[in-house]
């Protein structure tokens, strides 16, 4: 079947989410110390003068709508999905060319959803044994209207690794403002949202790291690492 908007219903989310990241991907506190919209533009102009790398850090400010655009603490977390567009074929299962918070509402299914997307990347990129940091982030997503696919039966959207339908599905409810999806992971039981819009999302805390080794073409091992924030 062929899932038509009309066909989502939406439903609240109101709970905390677990999303996971690579450690790599640096901590930044731009936006914590902006204290309103008024103030980003004067506070990027100042600190680009002495940091080049801050727009690869911090993202495109310009692809989150002013209204949108939140700030204070943990803000960066959330703030960084939506200020980098995915590389051209590296979108998600909902998003290809606009960002996109994933998260899980539980550690478990998260993990399977990353261990999945690591591995693959890793294959391709023909390495055969590394280990990698993760860094999990718990945050506070709603009270928020989501559009609701867990009910839905469609194979194409739940395709294990076509995501062109799901993406076209992400497109359409983006252009119309909506909050995001809330789906079925296929990795593991357990459910997904797929949050468009950064104000669905406060209170987002680096909770703590994960190491993943990769050998053997998969990911063999999921490690709690002692290290703190």
């Amino acid at each position: 079947m062929v899932t038509q908007l009309e066909d989502i219903a939406l439903q609240t989310v109101d709970q905390t989410v677990v999303r996971i990241i690579p450690a790599r991907f640096p901590q930044i506190d731009l936006f914590e110390r902006v204290a309103g919209p008024e103030d980003w533009d004067i506070l990027y102009a100042v600190e680009s003068l002495t940091n080049p790398r801050l727009r690869d850090e911090v993202g495109d400010i310009a692809l989150v709508p002013p209204g949108e655009r939140v700030f204070g603490p943990g803000a960066s977390w959330i703030m960084a999905a939506f200020t980098h567009r995915p590389k051209a074929g590296q979108g998600g299962r909902f998003n290809a060319d606009f960002g996109t918070y994933y998260c899980a509402s539980e550690e478990a299914t998260a993990i399977a959803e990353t261990t999945y997307h690591r591995a693959r990347f890793l294959r391709e990129a023909r390495i055969e044994h590394t280990d990698i940091e993760m860094r999990v982030i718990r945050a506070y997503l709603g009270p928020a209207d989501l559009h609701d696919l867990c009910n839905l039966d469609d194979p194409a959207i739940y395709h294990l690794s076509d995501y062109s339908a799901g993406q076209q599905l992400g497109a359409k409810l983006q252009e119309r403002q909506s909050a995001g999806l809330i789906y079925n992971s296929v990795r593991h039981p357990g459910e997904c949202c797929a949050v468009f819009k950064p104000s669905a999302l406060t209170n987002a805390v680096h909770l703590k790291y994960l190491t993943y080794t990769f050998e053997n073409n998969t990911i063999t091992k999921v490690m709690n690492t002692p290290k703190s924030a």
